[in-house]
């Protein structure tokens, strides 16, 4: 894994600012690339050869590349290129990457299995590619204000050599969902590559073109007359040859596992099929939260070597002062936190590259949300549409009667009830139910409004089912920007490779073509792969209460962070409500119910600002 910088100027030492301060994405080497008017900049991570043939900047005739990520196919693309001609001088992925994109053009990225983010520069034609995986595992940022073209793997990188002011509607979308979308960063003019696209900027008439190569939705088309035997049989070929792809590497490799469904069968898989596995976990004194008993329990039915570390209040605290250091924009998911530890603790046993089993809710229908969402709406759209607004026209003209109503937190069911009445669609219903701040309490907070936008895929997949919708649009967002971002900066932080293996285009492809009773059945989601699992684990390993990988932050803020939020609830800010802020922080101080989720991402976000802005 590494880091890449570049712009559309030449300034050595303007790339090495910007490399200094991403080195720990790859402290093994680093190089620079310049002409008069392109300059591109790389810190390796070595995985495949570790040699210095490896070194990027890497040149092929008219084409240079920067390359963070693993093509884990290469080796057959490489035999296939070595028939056409082609000589190669290193056994890394990035040379074949570039040969190939010398081959094919873009039309080479059908070829790649696996993770990247890259930028290739083409002096004949005077253009620079950049080019993100097909789900965004690896963060590709770029900025451009009109003159100035500048790309890397962090904003961190960009703001060494730009002054950048905040984007008040990504806040919005932060301090909604706890992470920010929609391709946008924190800052202004500071934009993600999205995931399966390719931006192409023309150096001489400074303009941008952004493409997409690779489209999820064009692979969802049911196949109804599948048995489950059938699928079992198909899903466990794919997963097993995926799974072992990222067992790839020169270096020692390892895996996360939480107990949960999905470690579980990445860590049985890859241990019965390739052997010597090492698994590595985080468990929480707090009873409700610590899922290290069943990691272990899987550790020792599958025979890994196992390590665990337990977090405590303490070391999270210290974690935190790190924690906007290493999520460079605002971060809301307190997850990051025994992610980052986690991360620590593989690198501190020999482990550089780590096996993260991520994206497989998203897939196979494995959060509560999606149910507990669906049997709510379910009930709301029985009453029409016309109905439920009138009441919730009424609810608001009543609200003063309403609000002394002796219910426990009537204000924020109140409110709730209110909004949810008037949502028409699935989307905005589920937008609702997983928002922290909803769009009322917004614009108390930041003073903004926006408007609900509708998004065709998750039409689509509510053709299926209204739960399709919702996996597609946590699939579409949560995922890339939060999930995935998690792990890339966790891991990074540590300079250690995080790898996805349920994120493989062949597995995604052929789940969704599985028909959804076969993701949620019998009130079980994730019912398929729960059932192929069934082949490695005892059942009572399997069929549990799903915890994810939280923490338990309300205890924590309640005793031990309450001087945190003291510390940074005190000055007013120029983009936050701090008067509504604090008046909710007295309510959570009184013992009244608040989601202190609300505290958190103020606490995330005036710490991230008091370092960066």
């Amino acid at each position: 894994m590494c880091g890449i910088v570049g712009f559309n100027f030449k300034n050595r030492d303007k790339a090495q600012q910007m490399l200094n301060v991403i080195k720990y994405r790859g402290p093994d080497d680093e190089g620079i690339f310049e002409n008069h008017n392109c300059t591109l900049g790389h810190v390796r991570l070595s995985i495949l050869d570790l040699s210095s043939r490896g070194r990027q900047p890497m040149s092929y005739k008219n084409l240079t590349i920067v390359f963070n990520g693993e093509v884990y196919n290469f080796k057959e693309i490489r035999k296939e290129l070595e028939g056409l001609g082609y000589i190669f001088n290193s056994d890394t992925d990035t040379e074949v990457v570039l040969k190939a994109f010398h081959k094919w053009g873009v039309d080479c990225l059908y070829k790649f299995r696996g993770m990247f983010a890259f930028g290739i520069y083409d002096n004949k034609n005077q253009k620079i590619f950049l080019i993100r995986d097909r789900f965004g595992v690896k963060p590709l940022y770029y900025y451009f204000d009109g003159n100035h073209f500048i790309f890397s793997s962090e904003i961190r990188a960009i703001r060494t050599i730009k002054k950048l002011n905040i984007n008040p509607i990504a806040l919005y979308k932060f301090f909604q969902f706890g992470y920010i979308g929609d391709k946008l960063s924190i800052f202004e003019n500071v934009y993600k590559i999205s995931p399966g696209c390719y931006l192409i900027f023309d150096l001489q008439k400074k303009v941008i073109s952004i493409r997409q190569y690779y489209n999820t939705l064009d692979y969802l088309k049911i196949e109804e007359n599948k048995s489950e035997n059938e699928i079992l049989e198909r899903l466990e070929e794919i997963l097993i040859e995926s799974f072992k792809y990222r067992m790839v590497s020169d270096v020692p490799v390892g895996v996360f596992l939480s107990g949960g469904t999905d470690s579980s069968i990445v860590s049985a898989m890859l241990q019965k099929h390739y052997g010597n596995i090492r698994t590595f976990t985080i468990g929480f004194k707090e009873a409700k939260y610590n899922e290290a008993n069943y990691a272990k329990k899987v550790a020792k039915h599958i025979g890994t070597k196992h390590e665990e570390k337990y977090l405590s209040a303490e070391e999270a605290k210290n974690i935190l002062k790190d924690f906007v250091e290493i999520y460079d924009e605002p971060f809301g998911d307190s997850s990051g936190i025994p992610t980052y530890l986690v991360s620590k603790v593989a690198k501190e046993n020999g482990v550089k590259v780590v096996l993260s089993a991520d994206g497989g809710d998203e897939i196979f229908c494995g959060y509560d949300r999606y149910w507990w969402s669906y049997n709510l709406g379910k009930r709301l759209k029985k009453m029409p549409y016309f109905f439920r607004n009138t009441f919730s026209f009424l609810f608001e003209i009543l609200k003063p009667i309403g609000l002394k109503i002796p219910i426990h937190n009537i204000e924020h069911k109140y409110n709730f009830l209110v909004r949810v009445l008037k949502d028409k669609t699935w989307q905005q219903m589920y937008e609702t139910f997983i928002s922290n701040y909803r769009d009322y309490e917004l614009k108390e907070l930041i003073g903004l409004e926006l408007n609900f936008k509708k998004k065709d895929y998750f039409d689509l997949g509510e053709k299926i089912h209204p739960m399709q919708g919702m996996m597609l649009w946590d699939y579409f967002n949560y995922l890339p920007d939060d999930i995935l971002v998690k792990v890339d900066r966790a891991t990074m932080h540590n300079s250690i490779e995080g790898r996805e293996p349920m994120l493989d285009n062949t597995i995604i492809e052929y789940v969704l073509t599985i028909p959804f009773e076969y993701k949620y059945k019998n009130n079980e989601g994730k019912y398929i792969l729960k059932k192929l699992l069934e082949k490695y684990l005892p059942k009572e390993l399997i069929y549990r209460k799903k915890m994810g990988f939280g923490i338990p932050i309300f205890e924590w803020f309640r005793k031990d962070f309450i001087d945190l939020f003291e510390n940074y609830f005190k000055e007013d800010d120029e983009f936050v409500n701090m008067d509504y802020v604090r008046t909710m922080f007295n309510h959570f101080k009184a013992g009244k119910p608040v989601n202190v989720n609300k505290l958190w991402f103020v606490l995330v976000y005036k710490m991230w600002k008091e370092r960066y802005y």
